[in-house]
């Protein structure tokens, strides 16, 4: 939600580490169930969100959020998620935070990065780490 305490912190960051999505072939969006109006006036309020380098998207008919199962049943908002998705329109990974927890960007990376090795990465693996050799292991 727009003028919350959590989300602008994450959205910031989301910001600030543009570069390093981009730098990765990889898009990022913001969307909430506000309104473009209320994103308008939030991003003019906010000194941190006044220069963001990506859209926000307005789920006001909550569509989106119905259909990634991340609308809060009680308070009728999206929960904090993230979804990275392949070309082909596929997620291949998914985080969803409750309310009250904040999202952690560098890990974000993290998995885009693993993900994008197209290669076996094993726990706490980071970019420049070794990958595994060997038989995709069965899920």
């Amino acid at each position: 939600m727009d003028f919350t305490f959590i989300c602008p912190t994450e959205i910031a960051e989301f910001g600030r580490r543009h570069r390093d999505f981009a730098d990765r072939d990889a898009v990022v969006l913001g969307a909430s169930t506000d309104t473009h109006y209320v994103h308008l006036a939030w991003r003019q309020q906010h000194p941190d969100l006044k220069n963001l380098p990506y859209p926000m998207l307005a789920d006001t008919k909550r569509e989106l959020s119905s259909a990634l199962g991340i609308l809060h049943k009680q308070d009728g908002v999206a929960l904090r998620a993230t979804f990275l998705v392949d070309p082909d329109g596929i997620i291949r990974w998914a985080q969803v935070n409750d309310l009250s927890v904040g999202r952690n960007v560098d890990e974000v990376l993290r998995v885009l990065d693993a993900l994008q090795t197209d290669e076996l990465c094993p726990c706490n693996w980071k970019k420049g780490d070794a990958t595994l050799s060997g038989a995709a292991e069965a899920a």
